[in-house]
C-alpha cells in the first residue's frame, strides 16, 4: 500500500530561512520517522523537498504530486486554516481518480461544502481533530495510518 500525505506547504514555509517553519518540524519529523519506521511506502512533498531547503519549481513540484496522488492507494489530507490552494487540486485529482481519502478538519474551523462533500465522489472518512500542528492531529494520523495498513495486511 502506498500512502500519499496532502499538506500546506509553502503557507509554513519561513521563506527567510527558506526551510518550514519550526512549530511544524517536529510533527513532520516524527510522522516521517513512524512511517519508515513501519516500512510504509508514502510520498510527502515536505520530505522530497528536505523541509523545504530543496524546494523545487512549480512545474516540477505539480508533476511529481499528481504522479504521487496518481501512483497511491490512499491519501492522509490535512487541509489547513485556511485551506491550501495545493491541497484542494489534489483533492481534486484524488476524488476524480476515486482514491480513497482521510480527511483530518479542525474542530473549530469552517470549511466548504464541496469539501464536506468529497464523500460524494469517492470514500472519504472524516476526522474530526485540533489545530495542525499538534500532538493530537498527529496521534490522529498515526492511528488512522494504523488501521489502514492493518486492513491491508
Amino acid at each position: 500500500m502506498k500512502i500519499f500525505i496532502s499538506c500546506p506547504f509553502s503557507g509554513i514555509m519561513d521563506w527567510d530561512k527558506k526551510e518550514i517553519k519550526k512549530e511544524y518540524k517536529y510533527f513532520f519529523n516524527e510522522l516521517i520517522n513512524y512511517m519508515e519506521s513501519q516500512k510504509i511506502d508514502y510520498y510527502l512533498a515536505i520530505k522530497r523537498e528536505n523541509m523545504g531547503k530543496d524546494y523545487v519549481s512549480p512545474k516540477e513540484s505539480t508533476l511529481s504530486d499528481y504522479n504521487g496522488v496518481k501512483n497511491c492507494d490512499v491519501l492522509f489530507v490535512i487541509p489547513g486554516n485556511p485551506i491550501s490552494g495545493g491541497v484542494h487540486i489534489e483533492l481534486g485529482w484524488a476524488s476524480s481518480m476515486k482514491k480513497k481519502i482521510h480527511l483530518f478538519l479542525e474542530k473549530e474551523a469552517h470549511y466548504s461544502p464541496v469539501l464536506n462533500g468529497l464523500s460524494a465522489l469517492t470514500e472519504t472518512i472524516y476526522h474530526k481533530t485540533e489545530k495542525f500542528p499538534s500532538q493530537t492531529l498527529l496521534d490522529c494520523i498515526i492511528n488512522a495510518i494504523k488501521e489502514e495498513t492493518n486492513r491491508k495486511e
